[in-house]
């Protein structure tokens, strides 16, 4: 098996890489480092770049902007087909989006188009998985009904409990920037399913975090909030 990784040295990309390093042929990961660019000193990801490379087998890392759609194609075409590719790049800022939304639109929906169309040239057959957000159906969430219980909230429906379905629309209710470009990438990426009979498939995760989140103030607050704290304890 072969697989490809965007985003491969941010906190799933490098989960993911160590997951498939041991069960699959070669690994194929990108990652320009941008976290950098976009959240400063604490947001660099080189660190676990080199952890990867270190203990790592199968694993090979390109230095590529997912903006950069002959970059994506020129990899796609040196590397052969994969069998997976996994898109985990991304501008993940609600705040970050409001200040530079053309850099958050040009990384979430054109990057993800720019996939897409070397994944259907290139790599047809691949399965194709996103990496989307529970920001997609904006704040459509919060019609949710609810109870108060003793000490939370808890659903108030039975049919809740065991998960929210994904059939809550996501238009009609308001977004963040950042939410409305993630917004964009999915549904991109469920049409050209559906249009070019590719397998692909949308995961709309939410507040992720762990130990390989090289996490700041404006993402990654969990991870940002633990370092903190840890760094307090050593003054």
């Amino acid at each position: 098996m072969k697989v490809f990784i965007t985003g491969s040295s941010g906190l799933i990309g490098s989960e993911l890489v160590s997951y498939f390093d041991s069960r699959a042929q070669s690994v194929i990961g990108i990652d320009n480092n941008m976290r950098a660019d976009f959240f400063g000193p604490e947001g660099d990801t080189r660190w676990n770049l080199r952890r990867l490379v270190q203990s790592t087998r199968h694993f090979r890392a390109y230095d590529i902007d997912v903006r950069d759609c002959q970059a994506l194609q020129r990899v796609l075409r040196e590397e052969g087909a994969f069998d997976l590719i996994v898109h985990c790049a991304a501008q993940p800022s609600h705040d970050l989006a409001a200040r530079r939304p053309l850099d958050d639109f040009a990384v979430n929906a054109t990057g993800t188009i720019n996939l897409l169309e070397a994944t259907r040239q290139l790599s047809p057959d691949a399965v194709f998985v996103h990496m989307s957000t529970n920001k997609v159906y904006g704040d459509a969430p919060n019609e949710l009904l609810l109870k108060e219980l003793p000490q939370r909230w808890d659903y108030a429906r039975d049919e809740d409990f065991q998960g929210i379905t994904e059939q809550m629309r996501i238009d009609a209710s308001k977004h963040s920037i950042f939410g409305a470009s993630k917004v964009a990438a999915d549904i991109m990426v469920q049409e050209y399913g559906r249009y070019f009979g590719m397998r692909t498939c949308c995961l709309r995760c939410g507040c992720l975090t762990g130990p390989n989140h090289s996490g700041v103030e404006l993402h990654g607050f969990l991870s940002y909030l633990v370092k903190v704290q840890l760094q307090e304890r050593t003054y």
